[in-house]
């Protein structure tokens, strides 16, 4: 093999390893797997569920599901849905989520939610509002209404607060450790 070929080769050789190692590297940058440790946002995610993240996701819009570092402990990251958007008033009275109505609420129509659940024993049913979601901000809640603590709790969570958005389940089990092949691969709304 003459020179050029051998110096061809060794560019490809190298061309390889650079892209071997950068490959994980912008991959993780982009995508991370988050453990779901709770049944706050059951029965859309399950204890036990492992969710891939995109964190390129920038899409903010009510009914989204949002992983974010949680407001009261900066090392832990939670998953909620958002409800309420920057600049509007929110008002949660019973089941109901109300956006921009005008006290007293009669004659104005709770947000559609139909992933909120209520078959959990109410811990700490909590109405709130009416709050001022600051520009930058969303208010988020979990799907479980009866067993999580949200933004009733300790308010809207900040854009700059927001990691990414969960795109799929990538594997799942029961406490028991045992598989649960349904739902694998399937697509978080």
């Amino acid at each position: 093999m003459n020179r050029s070929g051998r110096a061809f080769w060794t560019l490809v050789v190298l061309a390889l390893v650079a892209l071997v190692v950068a490959l994980p590297l912008a991959v993780r940058h982009r995508y991370e797997g988050v453990w779901i440790p709770s049944t706050s946002m059951a029965p859309t995610l399950l204890v036990g569920d492992y969710v891939l993240i995109d964190k390129a996701a920038h899409w903010r819009s009510r009914g989204d599901l949002v992983v974010f570092t949680d407001p009261r402990d900066p090392n832990e990251t939670l998953v909620k849905r958002i409800v309420g958007l920057g600049g509007e008033e929110i008002v949660v009275q019973g089941r109901g989520v109300y956006v921009n109505c005008e006290p007293p609420l009669d004659g104005c129509r709770p947000v559609a939610e139909p992933y909120a659940d209520f078959t959990d024993e109410v811990r700490d049913a909590k109405d709130v509002g009416p709050v001022q979601i600051p520009p930058g901000a969303v208010f988020v809640m979990a799907d479980n209404r009866n067993a999580g603590e949200d933004s009733r709790h300790w308010g809207p969570v900040a854009q700059t607060q927001i990691i990414g958005r969960p795109v799929w389940i990538y594997w799942s089990s029961d406490a028991g450790g045992n598989t649960r092949w349904g739902r694998i691969g399937l697509r978080v709304r």
